[in-house]
């Protein structure tokens, strides 16, 4: 399942609901995000840097990760000015 199945289901499920409801949710969600995000980082920042310094190699996954978490935000940023 890659990135745009999801984002089609998003749109999918999202149709029947009113323009207003909607950008709501839409917000309501990359906040949860955001928040969801602040906390794991917060709570696990000295291991977070650590496992960066002492494994080399998971540097190009943070920044694949912080790809995709930017392109789930553009989405949904999108969704709440469109409704």
């Amino acid at each position: 399942m890659n990135i745009s199945n999801i984002f089609n289901f998003y749109d999918k499920w999202i149709l029947g609901i009113s323009p207003g409801v909607s950008g709501l949710i839409s917000l309501a969600i990359l906040l949860l995000l955001a928040f969801s995000l602040w906390r794991f980082v917060k709570g696990n920042f000295i291991w977070i840097i650590l496992v960066i310094i002492f494994i080399p190699a998971t540097w190009p996954a943070l920044k694949s990760i912080a790809r995709i978490l930017i392109f789930v935000s553009e989405f949904l940023i999108l969704r709440v000015k469109l409704r």
